[in-house]
């Protein structure tokens, strides 16, 4: 039996292993440390230069030292070797020290083998569907590479093995979309089990002035928004997040020790509710995103009596909800003890800004008037609204009200809290994020960091907690335009996408839509098609009744059919595919067969033509003239010789043996 020869552990060969398998490491340079992926960078070129130079091909105590460092540098960052950011940083270099000393076509196999890990580790990270592309495309070469090692004799190029991986992957996926839909859910996937947070925070708990601003620089998406019906206008879309009841003058916040518990505030609805789907990303806190003002709160999760929606646990994986919100309403019943609470002043109130209140409260007959007063107080002065707003050290509710007069959305939403407080009237903060940015494409708003909002509700009687936006009475554009993210110079107004954007720009950002609609359903059908999603489809089907064995017959029915076609596909394609000059031999085969003369399996050629002729004299040199030339063709042949071929071809139609 031939041999085959191995010609894998060759430069070219070992070039495009390293090559891949680098690739197959890039993702991770965004998941572990930058000394790390230095690190691994090293280990890659040097390998790379080892193969174009065989005195930089590590010996095996060199290597034996290497391991010894990586394992230390390792440890080194994360104190331990176990977990998911230290376990893969440490599979990362092992690869790279495995590739380093591949000698034999055993070592090709551990090598790929270990990538195919290092590929599913990618996972414990991110699910998206561009991550998801990319890896299949790298699973596809390195696979291909196996199919190459394969080979008898090497392909010519990369294509033909690339091609035979498309074709038996293309084999099993039905069995997987088969088993992906039906197949019993678990209730999270696997990838996430013990995998550690990777979220980002957006909003915090503690307002102080120029802290919601910070979040004006990034452009990160912060949540998705589905409407079931057509959306609520723009003034209308804010999203609300935290609920802060407690000030000391510098900083907003909520005291922990003191829960708002027990109001029994009542909602009556002055709209009809708006049903939406929100797609939340991780935040690392509690609290979750719902259209002002939630009506129930998600499983696993609560509405507090200040409608705030708050989670069992941190959100450190995107999450989806389905809710009912109004944007119209009226509330009731505040508590003697949190009237007081929303009274209570810091240490910043000064003289003059008791005096300025004073004035409002005697051209005022009531609470509606005093917020009168003051949205025209920040309307009619000259208040700027900047991306870039100066610093207030001292005082900040003083200094801006006064003084600078040059703030982001805190500044007013906090001093007039504070104003509204001196006056009498309960205050709290609210932070949140306002409008969003409309997808066409995937027909949802997308809501970034940078829409990061903050707003004040006052109590006044007879209609309960109201949404003031002081923001909207200095800069109407904030609620109805998107920013133009140019900061300019501290104190400089903000700009606004008032009159759209160019062809580039608009170019780009459908490209972008596009992305990220077919991201956000890859999300929600694939990456969270749970056990509910499941139940659904099976219900919409009508196949909700089955019991399990039913539901196992079904699944390996499908399954079996599936099989069977495959098998069928390669039996079909596995049978011989004959020359044109293995056709005509064929059919002179045939001919002698019918005089009695039948070819056995085990005999050649020109061992059947031998016998034939002795049992044919008559017709042994039209036989053996035959098979001459067949043999010539068939495999003395290196190009093919079009001549011949007719020759051979006119020979077998004209030998029309008779029976003795």
């Amino acid at each position: 039996m031939k041999q085959p020869v191995d010609y894998t552990v060759t430069p070219a060969f070992m070039s495009k292993l390293t090559l891949i398998m680098g690739l197959a490491l890039l993702p991770h340079v965004s998941n572990i440390p930058l000394n790390i992926s230095l690190y691994l960078s090293l280990l890659f070129i040097w390998r790379i230069a080892g193969l174009h130079s065989s005195k930089l091909q590590p010996g095996r105590w060199l290597l034996l030292a290497v391991t010894l460092v990586s394992i230390s540098i390792v440890y080194s960052q994360y104190q331990t070797l176990l977990g998911r950011d230290a376990g893969v940083a440490l599979l990362g270099i092992m690869l790279m020290l495995k590739v380093m000393e591949i000698k034999k076509r055993r070592d090709i196999y551990i090598s790929v083998f270990i990538s195919y890990f290092v590929i599913i580790t990618q996972f414990l990270f991110s699910q998206s569907l561009l991550l998801t592309l990319y890896l299949i495309i790298i699973v596809t070469c390195l696979t291909a590479l196996l199919l190459e090692i394969n080979r008898v004799t090497p392909a010519h190029n990369f294509l033909p093995p690339i091609i035979k991986t498309i074709q038996i992957t293309s084999q099993a996926l039905p069995i997987a979309i088969i088993l992906f839909i039906i197949f019993p859910r678990i209730t999270q996937p696997l990838w996430s089990f013990g995998s550690e947070s990777s979220a980002r925070t957006g909003l915090s708990d503690r307002v102080t002035p120029g802290s919601v601003s910070d979040l004006i620089e990034s452009s990160e998406v912060a949540f998705r928004a589905e409407f079931k019906q057509p959306p609520p206008p723009t003034q209308q879309r804010y999203w609300r997040g935290l609920v802060l009841w407690d000030t000391d003058g510098y900083s907003w916040y909520t005291d922990k020790e003191q829960p708002i518990t027990n109001i029994n505030t009542q909602l009556t609805m002055l709209s009809q509710p708006v049903k939406d789907e929100i797609f939340l990303e991780p935040h690392d806190e509690k609290w979750l995103i719902a259209l002002d003002v939630p009506l129930e709160a998600p499983a696993r999760s609560r509405l507090t009596d200040d409608f705030q929606l708050v989670h069992n646990e941190r959100v450190t994986k995107p999450k989806n909800n389905s809710l009912h919100s109004l944007t119209k309403y009226n509330m009731s019943n505040l508590t003697p003890m949190l009237r007081q609470r929303a009274l209570k002043l810091g240490v910043t109130v000064t003289d003059q800004q008791r005096k300025l209140v004073a004035r409002w409260k005697r051209e005022s007959n009531n609470d509606s008037e005093m917020v009168e007063q003051a949205l025209r107080f920040f309307n009619t002065n000259p208040f700027v609204y900047t991306l870039s707003p100066p610093t207030y050290l001292s005082n900040p509710v003083d200094e801006f009200l006064f003084e600078g007069r040059a703030g982001f959305c805190e500044h007013y939403a906090t001093s007039f809290n504070q104003l509204m407080r001196i006056a009498g009237i309960p205050s709290r903060l609210v932070l949140g994020y306002q409008g969003g940015e409309y997808n066409e494409l995937g027909d949802y708003f997308i809501i970034r960091q940078y829409h990061a909002h903050a707003w004040s509700e006052v109590w006044l009687e007879g209609r309960g907690w109201v949404r003031i936006d002081p923001t909207a009475a200095v800069a109407p554009e904030r609620i109805e335009y998107p920013l133009r993210l140019a900061f300019g110079e501290e104190g400089a107004p903000a700009m606004f996408e008032l009159d759209g954007s160019g062809l580039a720009a608009s170019m780009i950002r459908h490209f972008t839509h596009a992305l990220d609609s077919a991201n956000i359903r890859w999300r929600r059908w694939i990456i969270g098609y749970s056990r509910e999603h499941q139940f659904t489809l099976m219900r919409n089907f009508g196949f909700n009744t089955y019991t399990t064995i039913q539901w196992s017959l079904i699944t390996v029915g499908l399954v079996a059919i599936v099989l069977l076609v495959v098998v069928f596909n390669i039996v079909r394609q596995g049978r011989l595919r004959l020359t044109p000059t293995q056709q005509l031999y064929q059919r002179f085969c045939n001919k002698l067969s019918k005089l009695g003369i039948t070819r056995r399996a085990y005999e050649g050629p020109m061992d059947y033509a031998k016998r034939a002729a002795r049992n044919r004299p008559d017709l042994a040199d039209q036989i053996m003239a035959i098979i001459d030339l067949y043999i010539r063709l068939r495999y003395a042949s290196q190009t093919r010789d079009y001549e011949q071929q007719r020759t051979f071809a006119r020979q077998v139609r004209q030998f029309r043996p008779r029976r003795r």
